[in-house]
């Protein structure tokens, strides 16, 4: 089989891709610059790839052979969309009809794997959330993930290609073994990255949002799972969550007993106000219910919360200490 990973270099695609090589799958890895291949021997061949997602001929050459996609590639940046949501969608929304018009043109009906996320719910739902539970977007992020879902499920409705879309919880956790823990993907990342430094954890009023925190390992084996199981490609979306709540007061009193455990610092929680431009998703309250997804493919969250960022202080010490050598 061979699988191409868009965004590769990224958080979840740096360890999906890793994963995927260590299994034997051939890759073609589409990033700015090369991705780290294995951590050992493998039969895999790996094709690192350059490309304009947003032009149609550039997805018919990534299409050529490949058995499916896996499309990860994706601006993140909530406030970025906000500010300027024309280039936003040029990034996020363009690449989908172009891979749309490119599948138009190839003869074998490829699979889509789309990474997508459950704050598509909005700001205001019933917990669990669900795939019956209706969508109402409000970030101009969530608003273009939908609209590439649309895209995708009308293109599946039509034969042109299988797809399915894999709304993802809050992704935190050690990823790629090449010292990678993004700080940049979400808070909890952040603040495991601060403890390590000997930084305060800073955690805005009283801390109570719920959030539904997705180790990345669980993350990629939902997206191998997928990948594996055409049938999966139906047009719908699936949530990927661990159907566990825990407000960020939590969350952050664990980075800090874990950061004492793992480095003998005590870390600090500082309670300051929210940013005036703090938008409402980040005070709204998520669990997820995967049960449909687990049905389909077997998957289940593996990782409980307190483990996984145990592993990400053991991770990460044992990285400074391999750099100290």
């Amino acid at each position: 089989m061979t699988y191409v990973i868009t965004g590769a270099r990224g958080y979840i695609g740096r360890a999906l891709t890793k994963s995927l090589i260590d299994q034997g799958h051939d890759l073609r890895l589409v990033s700015r610059s090369q991705v780290i291949s294995s951590s050992g021997r493998t039969s895999a061949r790996v094709e690192h790839v350059r490309a304009d997602l947003r032009d149609e001929e550039s997805w018919r050459a990534l299409l050529d052979g490949a058995n499916a996609v896996i499309h990860l590639s994706a601006r993140t940046d909530l406030n970025a969309a906000e500010a300027d949501p024309a280039t936003d969608h040029a990034l996020n929304v363009k690449p989908a009809h172009a891979l749309v018009r490119a599948a138009e043109r190839c003869r074998a009906t490829i699979s889509v794997i789309f990474a997508s996320s459950t704050s598509i719910a909005g700001d205001a739902h019933i917990n669990p959330v669900n795939e019956s539970t209706p969508d109402r977007p409000c970030s101009v992020y969530d608003r273009h993930k939908l609209e590439c879902e649309t895209i995708l499920r009308d293109a599946t409705r039509r034969g042109v290609l299988r797809a399915c879309s894999l709304r993802l919880a809050t992704v935190y956790g050690y990823g790629d073994g090449d010292g990678s823990i993004n700080a940049n993907r979400g808070v909890l990342n952040a603040m495991i990255r601060r403890a390590v430094g000997g930084q305060p954890l800073t955690l805005y009023g009283d801390g109570f949002p719920v959030r539904d925190f997705t180790h990345v390992d669980d993350v990629c084996n939902a997206f191998r799972l997928a990948v594996a199981q055409p049938d999966i490609c139906d047009g719908k979306h699936y949530i990927i969550a661990t159907g566990r709540g825990h407000t960020l007061a939590e969350a952050f009193g664990c980075v800090a007993r874990e950061a004492h455990r793992a480095i003998g610092r005590e870390v600090k929680i500082c309670h300051v106000p929210e940013p005036p431009n703090l938008h409402p998703i980040e005070r709204s309250n998520f669990i997820g219910d995967a049960s449909a997804f687990q049905k389909q493919t077997g998957w289940r969250a593996e990782v409980d919360l307190e483990s996984g960022i145990r592993h990400c202080f053991q991770q990460l010490v044992a990285a400074q200490f391999a750099d100290a050598g």
